[in-house]
């Protein structure tokens, strides 16, 4: 038998076995693209990225006519087969890459599990995810896709875990920063929300999730005072639910309840939304750096988004991170600010993108 035909029987063997362990560790030994296939190569991704899959799949075809080892291809085009929903065919040809100890194996574990988990076999998603985090356990993708599957199986606290390492070993993944401040939110972690969701913005600040990001936002800031309109009273809502594990903050809590009310007062009638945000946020870290600060906290919020943000008002930047993070608020205002501001936002968001995160366990 051929060593081709022994690869394809194998694979399809592997491809009936694996959904109920886990997946062999790979021996076959990749080989690099052809400089005559890289075109190829760069046509499908552009045929891909245009939404041309099927496209894409007959460039990946043509290189693995010639170099069936390329699993450059191989991981490109089961990429395609999944954007096409053809997700038996990308799982195929996902086990068949996962076979070869390549740069691109990681990957190849992530389509797997994607696809198992649209097959709605969510559970030999999580293990196979789980598998490819034991082979690369700083691999942010593997962490985030197991959050994802967590999610649908409504696993809240172990996805929230999932994203935690996700964020640490890609604070720049704007997809982890969302969901985990859409885990935080729902599960009544408000500040931590927050904060997550503040972070996420300064990644992506224009998008349909940037729209509801902002909104998560608003909520936190809004729901601790409110106005009623027939007797002008304002009413405080203070949070005795709030959940600590994540750090702490129920000095912020509290004062973001007086901090709102403050918004309602005869004085500050006059300010616009963006001016009384920036009171706010300045106001709740400085009670997050002076007041919450003084106790011994535990928490991965606490020791990982909190400190970006006290280094962000120590450095006067709160303004120009307000303003950025509301450009969905379709604002005149915030327009307006941001055009003037350029330099101001160009220095904000170098030292954003040169900030040291912490690598948390």
């Amino acid at each position: 038998m051929s060593r081709k035909i022994l690869t394809i029987c194998i694979t399809l063997i592997l491809f009936q076995s694996a959904f109920a362990q886990d997946l062999p560790q790979p021996k076959l030994t990749p080989a690099p693209t052809m400089e005559k296939h890289e075109p190829l190569i760069r046509q499908g991704i552009a045929l891909h990225d245009r939404g041309d899959f099927d496209g894409a799949i007959r460039s990946y075809e043509e290189v693995l006519k010639e170099n069936p080892d390329d699993t450059l291809a191989l991981y490109e085009m089961a990429y395609s087969y999944g954007e096409k929903k053809d997700y038996k065919k990308s799982l195929e040809i996902a086990y068949r890459g996962a076979q070869y100890k390549s740069k691109q194996l990681f990957g190849f574990y992530v389509l797997i599990g994607n696809n198992l988990d649209h097959m709605g076999q969510a559970e030999n998603a999580i293990k196979t995810y789980k598998s490819g985090i034991r082979m690369f356990p700083e691999e942010s993708l593997l962490h985030f896709n197991l959050a994802i599957t967590l999610l649908g199986q409504n696993k809240p606290d172990e996805a929230r875990k999932s994203l935690k390492d996700a964020v640490t070993f890609d604070p720049a993944h704007p997809g982890s920063h969302v969901r985990l401040g859409d885990v935080y939110f729902r599960e009544n972690y408000r500040i931590p929300a927050l904060l997550a969701m503040g972070r996420f913005l300064v990644l992506e600040p224009k998008s349909q999730r940037a729209t509801y990001a902002l909104q998560v936002i608003r909520d936190v800031l809004g729901r601790a005072a409110t106005r009623d309109e027939k007797t002008g009273n304002i009413n405080i809502t203070l949070d005795t639910s709030a959940r600590t594990d994540e750090g702490d903050f129920g000095t912020a809590l509290t004062m973001m309840g007086i901090l709102g009310a403050a918004r309602h007062l005869e004085k500050n009638k006059d300010k616009t939304e963006m001016q009384s945000i920036i009171d706010m946020i300045e106001s709740l870290l400085s009670i997050m750096s002076e007041g919450d600060a003084k106790k011994k906290q535990e928490g991965f919020a606490w020791n990982y988004y909190r400190p970006y943000f006290l280094e962000m008002k120590a450095r006067k930047m709160v303004e120009p991170f307000c303003y950025y993070i509301y450009q969905t608020s379709q604002s005149t205002e915030v327009a307006k600010w941001l055009a003037q501001n350029t330099a101001r936002v160009n220095e904000f968001l170098t030292w954003s993108q040169s900030y040291q995160w912490p690598r948390l366990k």
